[in-house]
């Protein structure tokens, strides 16, 4: 079916000055209807830099690589202490970076008003910083990786590469210093990012899930315990 592409708000916050690009396809989900939001400039290059030193300041980490490129640090003190590390996958360095540590909270009060407002976004459940070197790439996929999550955003954090063009639901979508892409029903979309031509890419990607996903994990959770 046909695509509807608009640049109408569609939440209330500081991209809806006409500056989003929301990518409509028309298909139904039990949810809400996949929105694809495209945001140049959205963060500025200082606010970049800031978030590009927390994963350059880790030291790599020896891992374990499972089924479905599940990733365990040799150390597990790093997951008992619950703090940032960093791992080499396919020569993609990643920087994992778990909830209420510093630079958690440091990041997410600098994109959290530039994250889409709806159900879909209610929670954070995942944050990475990642680094693709020249060659690397990441190849089609959905981010089933947990079964409740609901939405991803990915912003970039520099334009010194060439390549890494974003490709979703057939849209080749080019990158840029602080843009971001958004989109929901992530478990369903598929989507990858196009080799790096020349330079170094920086992303941040961030995983949320509902709160009524949220309210699901934690019956089940009391279930099991009970």
């Amino acid at each position: 079916m046909p695509e509807h592409f608009s640049t109408q708000p569609y939440t209330k916050n500081p991209l809806e000055e006409g500056r989003v690009k929301v990518i409509r396809p028309m298909e139904h989900h039990d949810i809400l209807p996949t929105l694809i939001m495209i945001a140049e400039e959205a963060l500025s290059k200082d606010d970049c830099d800031l978030i590009i030193r927390e994963h350059e300041i880790l030291s790599l980490s020896k891992v374990d690589i499972g089924d479905g490129n599940v990733v365990t640090p040799h150390n597990k003190e790093l997951l008992k202490n619950q703090v940032p590390w960093k791992y080499d996958l396919n020569n993609i360095r990643i920087s994992v970076i778990p909830q209420d540590t510093r630079a958690f909270n440091t990041i997410t009060e600098i994109v959290d008003k530039f994250l889409p407002k709806n159900e879909d976004y209610g929670m954070i459940t995942y944050m990475t910083i990642q680094e693709y070197p020249q060659g690397t790439f990441f190849a089609t996929h959905k981010d089933d990786a947990e079964s409740n999550d609901t939405a991803t955003v990915v912003f970039t954090l520099n334009d010194t590469f060439e390549g890494g063009r974003f490709q979703i639901k057939g849209h080749s979508i080019a990158q840029h210093l602080g843009s971001m892409v958004a989109f929901n029903n992530n478990t369903e979309i598929l989507h990858s990012v196009e080799p790096i031509t020349k330079g170094t890419r920086y992303a941040l990607c961030i995983w949320f899930c509902s709160f009524e996903e949220l309210g699901e994990i934690q019956d089940d959770n009391a279930s099991e315990q009970s």
